[in-house]
């Protein structure tokens, strides 16, 4: 064998098997594309692992309040009060909870127009639930301005 070979390997393998472990990370969030209408928001895909990059575009002509939200009830049947999304902050079984938010009680209000993009990871995602992800202003659900997202598990 050639120690000069020999000498550079351990380098190498190190150099490999950094690269590897970096492009495990960076392959953790995809990215998913979306847009928001005036009646929906549609997703690039309707499932994805625990982390994303979100990025959307409204194409409507109504701000969005873009609320990502964790339910294990029926994406369609989501309590509302006022017109909006009932959202319970003490993780209560067959509730709404938002995976993030600002004090707001939305993580960005989206303008028409406006391109917007957000990484969510979930640290052990749950086990149930369902991920939505919706614009909540008043009557925005009920005109189904939300889109699925299930959980890869």
């Amino acid at each position: 064998m050639n120690t000069k070979t020999a000498r550079h390997l351990p380098p190498i393998l190190a150099a490999l098997a950094t690269a590897a472990l970096a492009a495990g990370c960076l392959g953790a969030a995809i990215t998913l594309k979306g847009e928001i209408r005036d009646d929906k928001i549609t997703l690039a895909a309707d499932h994805a692992g625990a982390a994303i990059r979100l990025q959307v575009h409204n194409a409507g002509t109504k701000p969005c309040d873009l609320t990502p939200v964790i339910t294990t009830l029926a994406p369609d049947a989501l309590p509302t009060k006022d017109g909006q999304v009932d959202i319970d902050s003490t993780g209560a079984e067959n509730t709404v909870r938002m995976l993030m938010g600002g004090p707001a009680g939305f993580v960005r209000r989206v303008m028409p127009g406006e391109d917007y993009e957000i990484e969510l990871a979930l640290e052990g995602a749950p086990d149930t639930g369902t991920r939505i992800m919706l614009c909540n202003g008043s009557g925005d659900y009920a005109r189904g301005r939300y889109a699925v997202l299930d959980f890869n598990r």
